[in-house]
């Protein structure tokens, strides 16, 4: 639990590699979070290319009351980010004590409401923005973006280094892009050809309490990334493969937030 949000579980989304799709994920993960029932918030805490607005097809600025931010509301998500506060054009250039002090206003100043858990969307890499994070907040768990390519996973083992150096447990690794499921037969092809380079990652981390969630390269979650209507909020219930490979993130957050006794 957080002490700058009590009883709030934060959620870290992190990937080593920029463009693994990291950012959809969390954004569909936090309306997975919220299509169950879940009191939900989202974050952007990657300041200086914020990615927030475009997921979510969001351009209004937030109001403030009572001294406090209010989050702008989508799919039952309270969302938050710099890319809300500042025009689109405008370049971000966040260092040292700003971005700091940027990051705890962005969580203190804000008002969450009764939200349960917090998804936190982070930059890619091992950024000041990690630390800052980790000193801000209790982190309960990270969840780790990646896809199966050689350049994606020598940075996603510094990210796993790093959760680890943190203490975060890595309930859940999405290989992105895993594969492509044929829309008339159903047969898998991969796009990549390194397949198995993810489970060998886990393996060789030592991540045995870790699930590796597939999510395949689909038309409809990157249709819903670029029209501001994320994937998740329409696939309760899917037995598409996406809407399985977010069931099983859900799981797999489950498993690690509510362990059984």
């Amino acid at each position: 639990m957080s002490a700058l949000l009590p009883g709030v579980r934060v959620v870290m989304v992190c990937g080593g590699k920029g463009g693994v799709g990291k950012s959809t994920v969390a954004a569909n993960l936090a309306t997975a979070l919220a299509a169950r029932g879940t009191r939900t918030g989202l974050l952007d805490a990657d300041l200086h290319g914020p990615s927030l607005p475009v997921l979510f097809g969001v351009r209004e600025r937030p109001t403030v009351r009572d001294g406090r931010i209010r989050p702008v509301v989508r799919e039952g998500v309270r969302l938050m980010s710099t890319g809300l506060l500042a025009d689109a054009s405008r370049a971000l250039a966040w260092k040292g004590p700003v971005l700091r002090g940027a990051l705890r206003q962005m969580v203190r100043d804000v008002d969450w409401g009764d939200v349960e858990t917090l998804v936190v969307d982070t930059p890619p890499g091992t950024s000041e923005i990690h630390m800052a994070l980790a000193g801000l907040l209790d982190i309960s768990a990270a969840v780790v973006v990646t896809t199966p390519q050689r350049m994606a996973l020598e940075d996603t083992r510094r990210c796993v280094a790093m959760l680890t150096r943190l203490g975060v447990a890595i309930p859940a690794v999405v290989e992105n892009m895993a594969y492509f499921p044929c829309p008339c037969c159903g047969a898998r092809t991969e796009p990549f050809p390194d397949s198995g380079l993810v489970g060998a990652l886990l393996a060789e981390t030592g991540g045995a309490g870790t699930r590796l969630v597939e999510l395949p390269l689909l038309p409809a979650v990157a249709a819903g990334a670029e029209q501001g209507t994320p994937f998740a909020q329409h696939a309760g219930g899917d037995s598409s493969a996406a809407g399985a490979a977010f069931a099983s993130l859900l799981d797999a957050l489950d498993d690690s937030l509510h362990p059984v006794p």
